[in-house]
């Protein structure tokens, strides 16, 4: 009897604890509901939502469209996306000249190869002596044919030739430079020339003569027709 008096209070406290703890079991199962959601909340920390940008814009005449596309993804990439398209619209109109019409800037001097009749230099030495011939010419027609009188020959004969269509192109080129025009038509005298050889210059386009007396003058298109028109005597006419 005194014993189970000494062991009513023990018996007590036994049931107390039993209510008070939970199992074993009881106790793994919160520890892991604890640790599930710490992860779940540091994940939730570490990937935030990825976040995407996207601008457009339309630029452009008529048609000009720019797209772009960016975005950043939760691993720090970034990708980009563009696509444009530009278009232009032009309402003014550009003349082209299909007749090969030329021009000199510096003159404002226009002028058509197509209307090319023909170009003669003509050479005279002054103080000619009895029985000798001392003067000449080239001269180049628009139907391809070069005529030539050589210094010398007595009785002035004149030699015919038709020439390439080549170098027919080249010299049309040369006889139809818009400067020369400028310089045939400009006040004479157009240099100092001496007073015992004369050279001159004819130069026909569409009906319109363009003229000068050119003897030693060394603006550079009256040299280049000097130079076309002795290159074509020698090669045609030598």
């Amino acid at each position: 009897m005194h014993f189970a008096r000494l062991l009513s209070p023990c018996l007590v406290v036994t049931t107390l604890l039993a209510g008070c703890l939970p199992d074993s079991k009881n106790i793994g199962d919160t520890l892991g509901g604890d640790s599930d959601s710490t992860a779940t909340s540091a994940a939730t920390t570490d990937d935030p939502t990825p976040s995407t940008s996207v601008s457009e814009s339309q630029t452009g005449d008529d048609g000009g469209e720019t797209l772009a596309t960016t975005g950043d993804d939760s691993h720090g990439t970034t990708g980009a996306v563009s696509h444009s398209t530009t278009g232009e619209e032009t309402t003014g109109t550009t003349a082209v000249d299909t007749t090969g019409t030329t021009a000199d800037d510096t003159t404002g001097t226009t002028v058509d190869p197509g209307e090319f009749e023909r170009f003669n230099v003509r050479s005279v030495a002054g103080l000619c002596p009895p029985e000798a011939d001392c003067d000449g010419f080239v001269e180049l027609l628009s139907t391809r044919i070069l005529r030539v009188e050589k210094v010398g020959d007595l009785g002035n004969p004149v030699t015919e030739v038709e020439i390439s269509a080549e170098d027919f192109a080249l010299a049309l080129e040369v006889f139809t430079d818009p400067a020369l025009v400028a310089v045939l038509d400009s006040p004479e005298p157009l240099c100092n020339p001496p007073s015992d050889v004369f050279e001159t210059m004819e130069l026909e386009l569409g009906g319109t003569l363009h003229d000068a007396t050119t003897t030693f003058c060394d603006d550079p298109p009256l040299q280049a027709a000097r130079q076309e028109a002795v290159a074509l005597r020698e090669k045609y006419v030598p």
